[in-house]
């Protein structure tokens, strides 16, 4: 008897025998057990046709012909064992055991079909049954390393990391060729924090089996988290070339096209995926995406139907359940879908304001203003999360409070966005993260109340001890560059955000890049790192925000207005800072009509924007009949930021203009 990893359980110590006879019990088989066959001519011209299939990555074309040996010959056990390997890989764990079970009643020894049994338990969730199976004595030595491969994604999947890693390190021990144990540790490693590792985990499987399609799938994955969105295409096109067909991987394909705004292309691979597999959720959720965004409501939620409930506890479809009935005034119902959402996500910004939002339209701003306290309590509030604050505020007649609010929503100037600081007490963070300092479960929380507090310093040298211990965590970068720019070391900062772009491109990174740069007067290389992220993220908002400010800083109007329509017709008229780089934009081309236009808009969302005033005053500046509004507004922008040199140079220019024409 061969000797068990340590750490395995109880059952994995009794005796083959007992097993196979309780095997056999569970099963339903009978006593009796048949004659199997050698397999007939047509089954085995069609096995040698699935497995040529196979060779090339096509499953479902190997599926099929196998269809056509088991039906040829329905007693070939050979046929059977294949088909159900082929299941496996379609991730059709009911099927798979179905073929298992009929290979037991043609006489197969259990032994030998343990590890597939134990994986098409794991798809179906059945982890109990699945590690009975997989932790087994008399598993076959050429079958242990895939049974400890799959006894890993059970581990993985039931939040047992340490015999996750246990099984895989064993797994790796076993069959370091395997390309399919390689994409498992690399979703292991990404679940774990450590993206650089998983990278380098998925670059191995692509390199031992280049047609490998989950390999292919999980490397696009890993390629749009660590770089933007368009960077993953090029691998699932890569898969598909191979099998067409796959659903696993055009359901990728397909909601990467969707975030990028290919909603035309995304909605032909979503009806290819249904066509293929017509219960499928993410498919129908993608369909209601597209009509939630269209103002079709209505069809939203019959498309949200059909996902039958799979997807209720997923974050992104609470947010599209929430944006329907929001969408259709269902104001608690919409209240109910973002609370849960905000429970499963509490850091979600956007969640936060679009319940807060509900709460004010049922009718409940005191919950509106507990919804937003984290953001509005933070020094990096979100301006519409100030602006929905103070109206709240002021219905519930908490005036003075609620000018606060406001004035701070339109100063724009809100500061760097920190972190969410835990309630906990301080004495017990510190202690946390002195018993562990290369813990970020346990430093960063801790990290994140020192920079909170104002010591730059203590925070600096935590980040920097985590950054050593955790090399292929992102964030552990970015912690380091967020306190090195409190201390002004903009040269470390950069350095920190350069290696967590290579392990992770995120748009936090990109506008934290871009701060860095531009304080050290780096502004070719901001754009140039801006142009980057976008050429993955084309219709990023942040990242085209940015554009958009950068051609106006640079006066290319047109391109600046360009960008900024574009913005407008996604998110609509009520961003003040759009509409009045429109204004800016319109003015700098001479449209002084469109310009007037824009900044009546900008103004009529924020009035007490100084921004808003600056660059209205000087559309209406550019209007002869109109330079008396022009120098109030303008003034209006001095006196609410008196320090601002570009206001005061404007309004004294506006009153020089003004009189000139008065002369004239």
């Amino acid at each position: 008897m061969r000797s068990c990893p340590g750490n395995l359980p109880k059952y994995a110590l009794k005796s083959s025998a007992p097993l196979v006879l309780l095997g056999l019990c569970l099963l339903g088989l009978s006593s009796a057990i048949q004659a199997a066959s050698e397999g007939n001519e047509a089954a085995r011209v069609a096995v040698a046709k699935a497995q040529e299939y196979r060779s090339k990555g096509d499953v479902r074309s190997a599926r099929i012909e196998l269809m056509n040996a088991t039906k040829a010959d329905p007693e070939w056990i050979d046929a059977r064992i294949l088909q159900a390997e082929i299941l496996l890989k379609l991730f059709d764990g009911i099927g798979a055991q179905a073929e298992l079970e009929r290979a037991l009643e043609l006489g197969i020894n259990p032994s030998k079909v343990r590890h597939l049994y134990g994986h098409a338990f794991q798809l179906q969730g059945k982890w109990d049954k699945a590690n009975e199976q997989l932790f087994a004595v008399d598993i076959p030595e050429e079958h242990e390393a895939y049974a400890a491969r799959i006894a890993g994604r059970v581990a993985l999947q039931t939040g047992d990391d340490a015999l996750a890693m246990e099984t895989f390190n064993r797994a790796i021990a076993l069959d370091p060729k395997d390309a399919d144990l390689w994409v498992d540790i690399a979703r292991f490693r990404a679940g774990s924090g450590d993206q650089a590792g998983a990278i380098a985990a998925v670059d191995e499987a692509v390199a031992l089996e280049p047609n490998n399609i989950r390999a292919l799938q999980h490397r696009g994955e890993l390629l749009r988290f660590q770089f933007g969105l368009a960077a993953a295409l090029p691998w699932f096109e890569r898969g598909l070339q191979i099998d067409p067909n796959d659903v696993a991987l055009l359901t990728e394909y397909a909601a990467t096209l969707g975030d990028m705004g290919r909603m035309t292309d995304m909605l032909t691979v979503v009806r290819k995926i249904i066509s293929l597999d017509g219960r499928n959720a993410r498919a129908f959720f993608m369909q209601a995406v597209l009509a939630a965004r269209a103002g079709k409501y209505d069809l939203a939620r019959i498309l949200m139907q059909k996902t039958e409930g799979k997807l209720d506890d997923v974050p992104a479809a609470l947010l599209v359940q929430g944006i329907i009935e929001h969408g259709e005034a269902n104001y608690n119902a919409a209240i109910d879908r973002f609370t849960r959402l905000v429970s499963l996500q509490p850091n979600n910004r956007q969640a936060q304001n679009l319940l807060a939002r509900s709460y004010y339209l049922a009718g409940n701003p005191g919950d509106a203003v507990a919804a937003l306290a984290s953001q509005v309590d933070d020094s990096g509030a979100d301006p519409y999360a100030l602006w929905l604050t103070g109206r709240a505020l002021e219905a519930l007649g908490e005036r003075q409070k609620a000018i606060g609010a406001l004035n701070r929503a339109a100063r724009h100037d809100v500061g760097p966005e920190s972190a969410f600081v835990p309630d906990v007490p301080m004495e017990i963070l510190r202690a946390e993260a002195n018993r562990d300092p290369r813990n970020a479960l346990v430093v960063v929380p801790f990290i994140r109340t020192l920079f909170d507090r104002g010591d730059f310093d203590a925070a600096y040298d935590k980040a920097k001890l985590l950054q050593a211990g955790s090399p292929g965590a992102s964030g552990a970068h970015i912690l380091v560059a967020d306190t090195a720019s409190a201390l002004g070391n903009y040269d470390e900062a950069l350095r920190a955000l350069e290696i967590a772009r290579k392990i992770h491109f995120s748009e936090s990174v990109m506008l934290r890049m871009i701060d860095v740069l531009r304080a050290k007067g780096s502004m070719q290389q901001s754009g140039e790192v801006l142009a980057q992220y976008l050429s993955y993220n084309p219709n990023n908002i942040a990242g085209l925000r940015w554009m958009a400010y950068a051609h106006l800083e640079t006066e290319n109007w047109e391109v600046a207005s360009s960008i900024l329509e574009s913005l407008r017709k996604r998110i609509g008229d009520n961003d003040a800072l759009i509409m009045a780089g429109l204004a800016q934009a319109y003015t700098g081309m001479g449209q002084t009509e469109k310009a007037i236009r824009a900044g009546q808009i900008a103004y009529s969302v924020q009035p007490s924007s100084p921004v808003v005033s600056h660059l209205y005053g000087l559309a209406l500046l550019a209007d002869e009949a109109r330079g008396a509004d022009a120098i109030d507004l303008i003034e209006k922008a001095v006196t609410i930021v008196p320090e601002n040199t570009t206001y005061r140079e404007s309004l004294s220019r506006a009153v020089s203009v003004v009189a000139q024409r008065r002369k004239s």
